[in-house]
């Protein structure tokens, strides 16, 4: 199978030892993407680069890693514009603000959103990330060269010999396949990608009662197996996350 600079990142997604190739890829690209905002490159001197944190902000997810990265004067640059834009914002807007009169039953929808239409924006700054949006840009593209590279037998192989997906991830794949899984690959999906969310969905329970029955003092001296870390695992199966992880610091 010949390989394209877009197609690496699937390949060395599936070609982790992981509970979910989708995981091992979006954690790559989440950790690029804080140093690409607070890395040693100073990106965040940047006049587009500045101009896209002052717009989406940070999730307080994102936030917290970006301190945990140990880049403080990068992480306060970014927010010292943000914060002067939101200030601007909300001199602008609450000088005369109102809270809305209350819905009556016969409201119509059109004014009621034109009265919320302040909450919603705040809702929106809330909840917008620039590092969200850059990892989210790039885990769609992973998606799409997955179904791409299904008509490779080599690829097809790499998944069959997989984990399997977390549930986050696979609830992703099922939703664009309509328009993007092959017609030619179908039956292959369908006759493979199941049986292989079912057998390992079983795996990982199965490690997660091992390790609830090592907790009876009976079993004190039964043999761990692949009980030991079944937690982490399990949540990972489920969300997509890496509960061990440590923090992500700039090295």
């Amino acid at each position: 199978m010949k390989e394209k600079i877009y197609t690496i990142p699937v390949n060395e997604g599936f070609e982790a030892v992981d509970e979910c190739p989708f995981c091992a890829m979006e954690r790559q690209e989440e950790q690029r993407a804080i140093r690409y905002y607070a890395g040693p490159g100073a990106s965040y001197m940047e006049p587009d680069v500045r101009a896209s944190t002052d717009r989406a902000g940070f999730c307080g997810c994102h936030m917290k890693k970006l301190y945990d990265y140990g880049n403080a004067l990068g992480a306060a640059l970014m927010l010292q514009t943000y914060y002067a834009g939101l200030l601007e914002e909300l001199q602008a807007e609450l000088s005369d603000y109102e809270i809305p009169a209350k819905k009556g039953l016969f409201s119509r929808k059109k004014e009621s959103s034109a009265e919320d239409s302040y909450v919603n924006r705040l809702r929106s700054r809330v909840s917008s990330c620039a590092i969200c949006e850059k990892v989210d840009y790039n885990m769609d593209r992973y998606f799409e060269t997955f179904y791409y590279l299904l008509k490779e037998p080599e690829f097809r192989q790499k998944v069959e010999a997989s984990k399997g997906f977390c549930l986050r991830h696979f609830t992703k794949l099922l939703e664009i396949a309509p328009e993007h899984l092959p017609e030619k690959q179908q039956p292959w999906f369908q006759k493979t990608v199941p049986p292989l969310m079912l057998e390992n969905i079983a795996r990982v329970k199965k490690d997660l009662d091992g390790l609830v029955e090592k907790y009876d003092y009976r079993n004190a001296s039964r043999p761990w197996g692949n009980s030991k870390d079944a937690l982490p695992r399990a949540m990972q199966k489920l969300q997509g996350i890496y509960p061990a992880d440590g923090p992500y610091k700039n090295e």
